[in-house]
This record gives C-alpha cells, structure tokens and sequence, in this order.
C-alpha cells in the first residue's frame, strides 16, 4: 500500500508542474507504459504512477473544458442559476458564488461563476436564486513574485468564468433542493450567531468553528492567526473533525459496552457508525469544505481497519488514506491544506511513537512539548513554501491553543449551536462562548502584533525546499540513521537571509502587475527603492498590502531606503500608507500634489548615486505649475548598461517640459506615460526616448483600452518592443554591464497549466 500510494503521488505531482495539460500523445504513451510495466511485476510501481498521472491529467482536461468559451470575453450574457456559497460583501458591492442551472453543453457558459455585483438592488442571500446579465472573462490575477496565485485558487474552486452583473433580478420559482435548503438553513443559523455574540470578534470566530465560514475576518485578523500560527484552528479541518469523531468514537463504544452481550459484541461497528454519522453531520455543517471530505475519508479507513479488527500500521492506513484521497480529488495537492494535513499526521505519529512515556503511561510535560517543537519545525518547509512566513512563536502558542481549542472552546461551539437549533435558550450559551472566544483571541492579539513573531522568509527557492524536506525525514525516519537528528539543521537555509545582491554597478527593476495603476521595485547592490505603489480600491482590496509587500519580502527586502510617489492619483498612492506602515523608516520623495508626513517634494535637478548607478529627477521644475498629471515626479536610472526612465502619468504639458531638455531623455527603457493613453506619448516623447523597449502598466482588457491602439504603434514604429503588465505579469528588467539589458516576464517564467494566456489581448 506504501508503494502504491506513493507512486501515485508522484504522478500526481508530476502532472501539476506541467506548464500545459497532457496531450493525446503523451497520454497514450502513458497508458502503454503502464501496461507494460504491470506486465513485468517489479516495475508495476511505474504502472502505479502513470495511472495516477493519467487519472490526474483526465480531471485536469474536465475542468479546462468547462471554462468560458473565448467568443464570450467580454460580451453580456444571461444566465439563472443560485447563490451556491457565502457572500462576500463590502462596502457598495458583493461577491458571490454562482451556479448555473439547466445551460446548454454547447453554450460557452461554465457551471459555476465568481460574480461580483456593484450597488445590488435586492440582498444577495445563499441558496437565493436570480435571473442575471452578467459580462464575463476567464480567470485571471496579478501574475507577480510573492503574490496570491488567484488563477490557482479559481482553478481549485471550479470556476470557468469571472465576471460581474449588468442587471438581475430574484427569480420566483427557483428550485429548492436538499443542497440549497442545508445552505440557507447555515446562512440563517450565521446571522443568528452574529446577532448573539457579543462582539465582532466573537462573531467571526463563533461562525468559523461552528461553520467553517471565515467571510466575518479581515486583515487584521488574518495577521493575527498568521503570525501566532493559528490559522489552522478556526478552520474545520482534520483536527476538528477528527477530535469530534473521537471523542464520539470512545464514548459509544463505552455505553455500548454495558448493553447486554448480543450488543456489545458489536461494540467497534455500533460505535464507528455513530462516530463517522456524528462527524458526516459536522462536516456538513461546515458545507462539505474539500478539508472536511479528506478528513471523512481519512476516518473511514481508521475506522475500517477498527471494525476489521485488524492490526494495521500506521504506515499502511496513512498510505491508504493518501491513495484514497489523491483518487477522488487529485486537483488537492494543489492546497497547502492537504500537505498540513497529511505531514502534521505523519509528523505526530513518529514523533508519538518515539517519545518515551512517563509515569502511569502518561506523556510528561517535556515530551509534550519536545512533540510540538517537532510538529512545527517539521512543517517548516510547507509553511515557508505556501506562506513564506514562518510564526517563531507558533510552538509556545499551540502548545496552549491546541488543547484549548479542542477540549473547551469548538466542543462548547458546537453545544452552543445545537442548542440554538433546538431551543430559544442557546443564545445564552452562544453569548458565554463567544465571552471565551473574546478572552481567547485578547490573549492573542499582542502576541502577533510583537515584531518578533513572525520571521518572513520571501519565497524560497526549490532546493531549498527540497533540502529541508530530506532534512526532516532524516531526522524523523524510522530506523535509527546515525547522527539523524543533525538533519534539523538542513532547515537553517530557510531562515539565513539569501544573498541576492547584484554585482556592482548593476540595477534590476520590476514592473508589477497591478492592473490599473503604477508600482515598480528598483533595487542595486546595496540599496532598494519603490515608485509609486499602486491603488486602494473601494472593496477594501490595497495593492500596497496584498501585491507590492508580498513582492518585496519575496526578495528579501528587509528595509527600503527611499518611496517616491509620482503624483497623488489613487492608482499610484492608494497603496503608499500600507507600504509606509510596513517601512516607516523609508525617506519620502512626492510629487507636488501629494501630502505626506515626512515627505520632500520632488524636484528636477535631485541627484544621487547608489553602488555605481545614478539616479536622477528630471521633471517637474521648481517653477512647473501644480497639474497633478502633468506633474508626475519623472525618474531616470543609468547605468554601465543602459538606462531607465519612469514617467509616471504625464501628459502633454509635463512632456513639452521634458522634451525641451531632450538631451536627459535618451533612455534604453521606458515605462510608458499614462498607461498608454491617447493624452501621453507625443511623438517629439517617442523620438526624444528612443527605447529599444516601451513597457506599458495596465490592466489586462480594461476598461480604457489601455495601451491605445495607435500609441502602441507609435512606439513600435519608432523601433521599441511594447510589453504590457496585463498581458505578461510583472516585467523585470536587468541593467547589467556584464550581460546588457535583459527583460524577463513574469508569465513567461512561472507558466503552469491553469495559467491564464500570456498573449490574450482584446482585438484593436
């Protein structure tokens, strides 16, 4: 069973680092492969991983199919279909999840769509079904270092489509089956929890461990349980279900136990049936989450080998919860919760079985603790690898929250719920319980907010990973391997800075992706420097925050020594207050319509010189009018191999200024003047510049037609090569003497197979 498991997990991984889906081609030379190999009996482990490999590729191939067909992009579309999870709403909008009903196989319309609808006319409820216009696009994020892969997550999800509503309406005769009746039933049972809590946080944390639905947090609670190590306590996961399942599993079995012999005798089955009902019931409340359904399947083959009687390794029963799971979602590894799930399992057992056992069979304090250093030092490489931070206090905190957690607060969560459904008086219950959950979460609020909490540790590279993985099954394997518990140390590359400076005289420059705004990462030998930092959006979403940080640390920026704001348009300062939060020591340059504490206004004759590249401020003059645009703080970076030129949002007054000094102009790259727009890029600019390279920040389709069709042949009529953050994620660019300019992509570089189009562009 080992063997098998495995073997199928390696296809299963292979199939997900492919930059495409497997062809015809490949899949029948797998399929004959693993014929052959089956034929000769000590290779059928190669039978084993071309299956899971074929098996994984075919739910692969299922789900690209049922994605929005291209005639679609962008055109309106009517569908009806039902609010099939939780709305997210905030401030004059919601975002929902949305199942189509009775489409057409041939219609281009995917099953289930991520919709956001601006200012609805009507609540948008689950289980609520609508009549809809909706315009659609298919799945596509920010492609940048660091950053949330959200192409990845909707792949994970099943959606084939995002989009928003141009109008609808509720519809009157919806179908209301046993899926949507359970969902509105949660819905309603959230609401009254919310109402009964007594405060906001008690509210979020009583809906999270009583439904699995964490719509209720922000930011700021997300920081805390990241920092404190937290997160996997106020998800319904392995550990709630299982400790439900458990305790139910025990007691049954006991009462059982004191029935008479024709009954007792079947104690094991009587109670692993009311074991696996009681935890189906509680993962159904939690809406049948994909945690939930590996959690079920890991506990139908503990209880199998239970009711077999039979004595099965823990190896064995692992290996077959692995195997039974990787077939019925093989789209899971895809989640750092199926590999928390399976190495902490995995972790706990070998260090369980290692541990000597104290007096009275007890586990002393010491081994306690000595199991959960090595719980969480063993998930190091997951943690740093999907989060790339790593909680340092995460040991001292879970050794108090686990047990607490699980053997007060969820078991009186989950009474006080039931109580709920059953009789009025539970809002008594519900309210002392979120009381406990207040107190709780008091206590952890100080501890993530302590500087040294939390270690950020960028995004590591494969070996990386790769070498601290090995390093922990040495030191965790099961023969005694001689001087085994040395393999800790192959954790240490993780949290030892990496030394990705540049030579001398060198200077690299990132481009974000954004949409539409503005933020590029400048970084030398020695030194790093930020322009501008993108928008803050209504919905509460700051690219500052959730895209230009994440960037930085991934490069292992520990400190930032100058932020310039080229002008105060929210598409390029909507994100400074994040980024001066997270480096407040960092010196300030601002255009002269920008208003910060601390800040020097920037001005056309500012000059400096960092590790052998310039850096010098060419517009706006002391005497230049305040015209916000026009006004843009415009930036020149040289070096021995060339130079770069960032012109923030310019238009025609800020360019004569410019072009009347063309002699600073002459830049080997340029990010374009105003996203591309018809106002910016005169051709006196484009001739002045002369780029061999013309990069362009914009979002991908938006709604601007940005870069406008006629600048982008300006600029590739003038001999540059025109590049777009929308359509090629974030742009590096490389200015070094040794090797001369180099330009990389982020789509180019980091292509996998749920990967939206690098070259999708709308028809000019």
């Amino acid at each position: 069973m080992v063997s098998v498991a495995l073997a199928w997990g390696a296809g299963t991984l292979c199939v997900h680092q492919l930059p495409g889906p497997l062809g015809p081609g490949l899949g029948a030379a797998l399929a004959l492969v693993s014929v052959g190999a089956w034929v000769f009996s000590g290779y059928r482990w190669i039978a084993w991983a071309a299956l899971g490999a074929l098996w994984t590729s075919a739910h692969i191939h299922a789900r690209l199919a049922d994605r929005l067909a291209p005639h679609l992009h962008g055109t309106d579309v009517a569908v009806t279909g039902w609010v099939d999870g939780f709305p997210n709403p905030t401030t004059g909008q919601v975002s929902f999840s949305f199942r189509v009903d009775d489409r057409d196989p041939g219609s281009g319309v995917p099953g289930r769509l991520r919709l956001t609808w601006y200012e609805p006319p009507v609540p948008v409820r689950p289980a609520d079904t609508f009549d809809l216009v909706v315009r659609l696009r298919p799945p596509r994020g920010f492609a940048n270092p660091g950053g949330f892969d959200y192409e990845r997550w909707s792949f994970q999800e099943g959606y084939g489509a995002t989009g928003y509503v141009r109008q609808g309406s509720l519809a009157t005769n919806g179908n209301r089956d046993i899926r949507r009746r359970w969902l509105g039933l949660r819905w309603k049972l959230a609401h009254e929890i919310e109402r009964l809590a007594l405060t906001a946080d008690a509210a979020a944390l009583l809906i999270a461990l009583t439904l699995g639905e964490r719509f209720k947090f922000d930011e700021a609670h997300w920081r805390v349980l990241r920092r404190t190590g937290t997160s996997h306590l106020v998800a319904i996961s392995g550990l709630h279900v299982g400790l439900v399942a458990g305790f139910v599993f025990v007691l049954c079995r006991r009462l059982v136990l004191r029935l008479p012999f024709a009954i007792a005798a079947r104690d094991l089955e009587l109670a692993a049936i009311a074991s696996l009902s009681v935890a189906a019931v509680y993962a159904a409340l939690a809406g049948f989450t994909v945690p939930t359904q590996r959690a079920l399947i890991m506990l139908v083959v503990a209880m199998a080998a239970l009711v077999g009687r039979r004595c099965v390794a823990m190896t064995s029963g692992l290996s077959a919860a692995l195997l039974l799971v990787l077939i019925w979602d093989p789209i899971a590894p895809l989640s750092a919760s199926f590999w928390l799930s399976f190495v902490a399992v995995a972790l706990l057992w070998q260090l369980a079985r290692c541990e000597p056992k104290g007096r009275f069979g007890r586990r002393s304090v010491r081994g306690l603790m000595r199991v959960q250093w090595g719980i969480s030092l063993g998930l190091v490489p997951v943690v740093a690898l999907f989060f790339g931070e790593i909680s340092l206090v995460s040991p001292g905190v879970n050794l108090i929250a686990i047990p607490l957690f699980s053997f007060i607060l969820v078991p009186a969560t989950l009474i006080s719920a039931l109580t709920l459904c059953l009789h009025s008086g539970g809002g008594v219950l519900v309210a002392m319980t979120g009381a406990l959950l207040q107190r709780t979460w008091d206590w952890l609020v100080p501890i993530g907010e302590w500087p040294a909490a939390a270690l950020v540790v960028g995004d590591p590279p494969g070996w990386v990973i790769f070498l601290a993985g090995s390093g922990v099954a040495a030191a965790l394997a099961g023969y005694p391997l001689p001087a085994r518990q040395l393999g800790w140390l192959a954790l240490l590359p993780i949290f030892l800075p990496r030394d990705v400076r540049l030579p001398e005289g060198s200077v690299a420059a990132q481009v974000l992706d954004v949409g539409h705004g503005l933020a590029v990462m400048v970084e030398t030998r020695g030194h790093t420097l930020l322009y501008d930092a993108g928008a803050r959006f209504r919905s509460g979403f700051d690219v500052g925050r959730e895209v230009v940080l994440p960037a930085m640390r991934s490069r292992g920026w520990s400190s930032l020594d100058a932020l310039i704001v080229s002008h105060a348009d929210n598409d390029h300062a909507g994100g400074v207050p994040a980024v001066v939060e997270a480096y407040p020591d960092a010196r300030l340059l601002m255009g002269p319509d920008v208003s910060l504490p601390g800040g020097i206004p920037c001005e056309r004759g500012g000059h400096w010189v960092w590790d052998g590249v310039s850096f010098a401020v060419l517009h706006p003059d002391e005497v230049f009018p305040q015209r916000g645009n026009d006004s843009s703080c415009v930036l020149k970076i040289s070096s021995g191999a060339g130079s770069l030129l960032l012109t923030g949002d310019i238009e025609a007054a800020g360019e004569r200024a410019l072009v009347a000094r063309s002699h600073e102009l002459r830049a080997d790259v340029v990010v374009v003047p105003h996203h591309g727009s018809a106002t910016s890029s005169s051709a006196a600019l484009v001739d002045a510049v002369g780029a061999a390279f013309a990069i362009v920040s914009a979002g991908h389709r938006n709604q601007w037609g940005f870069p406008r069709p006629e600048i982008a042949r300006r600029w590739e009529a003038a001999g540059a090569e025109l590049l777009t953050t929308g359509d090629a994620g974030a742009i590096t660019v490389a200015l070094d003497p040794a090797n001369g300019i180099r330009i990389e992509t982020r789509r180019g570089q980091a292509r996998r197979y749920w990967s939206a189009a690098r070259n999708d562009r709308a028809p000019q």
